[in-house]
């Protein structure tokens, strides 16, 4: 292999390594606020398997649309419920999530396999193969429906953080000072 490979398959086995540690902690750590930052590693380690498949502009997206909205809106929610909430002790599912876990590891582990086996050949890239303005043609042509799709859900997510919010926290009033019985004072 000449160096630049190596150097790319260690790039790659750092982040993927990296991203799967952060997922993990995204999901097992029972702070929000870690939470959180789980998921801030998880997503610059995958803007980091972008750069190492030279994947340029969807690292650019992905620090864009994740790190300065979705992790951003995270943050705000778990400010607005207040950072010391944190889940209630459930030992009574233990059982069930133990087996989901197996059962996950084991699909994983058998879908890892397949893909060993089945080592599918390396296809070379199209000319403009990623650029700005192929993205660009595909994203607003044959994939249009999907990207507004997805914009409806950003909408809602953002929508329900303002929901759980308020209904954690009462009646939110954007007073201006004044006192709402309509008195003077």
């Amino acid at each position: 292999m000449p160096p630049a490979s190596i150097q790319q398959l260690a790039a790659f086995s750092f982040f993927a390594a990296l991203a799967v540690v952060s997922a993990l902690a995204t999901v097992m750590m029972r702070n929000p606020i870690r939470n959180a930052v789980g998921l801030f590693v998880h997503v610059l380690s995958l803007a980091g398997l972008y750069v190492s498949l030279s994947a340029h502009f969807l690292t650019a997206v992905q620090l864009i649309v994740y790190v300065g909205a979705v992790v951003v809106l995270f943050v705000f929610v778990i400010m607005l419920l207040g950072p010391a909430s944190e889940a209630p002790t459930d030992t009574a599912g233990r059982l069930p999530r133990g087996v989901g876990a197996a059962a996950m590891i084991a699909a994983g582990v058998f879908l890892a396999r397949v893909v060993i086996d089945l080592r599918p050949e390396r296809v070379a890239n199209p000319p403009g193969f990623g650029t700005i303005e192929s993205v660009g043609r595909e994203l607003f042509g044959p994939a249009m429906i999907p990207f507004e799709m997805a914009s409806v859900l950003l909408t809602a997510a953002i929508v329900g953080a303002f929901a759980v919010a308020r209904s954690h926290h009462g009646k939110v009033s954007m007073s201006t000072g004044e006192p709402s019985d309509g008195s003077s004072r």
